[in-house]
């Protein structure tokens, strides 16, 4: 994505629109993927957080 980028502007010359409609997409897909992955990462270390902490008080 950035090589196609950095060779449309090393060559001056515009994406086609198609090229540009994937490129945006990429990225957008890559930001909802992080965060996506993100929050189910936090939600899943609360449990595992809250889990730790029920043994702790058996014990």
């Amino acid at each position: 994505m950035i090589r196609t980028l950095a060779d449309a502007s090393k060559e001056q010359r515009s994406l086609a629109p198609v090229q540009i409609m994937f490129t945006v997409c990429g990225f957008v897909i890559t930001i909802v993927s992080t965060i996506i992955v993100t929050v189910y990462a936090k939600t899943r270390l609360s449990e595992l957080q809250a889990n730790d902490e029920q043994l702790m008080l058996l014990q």
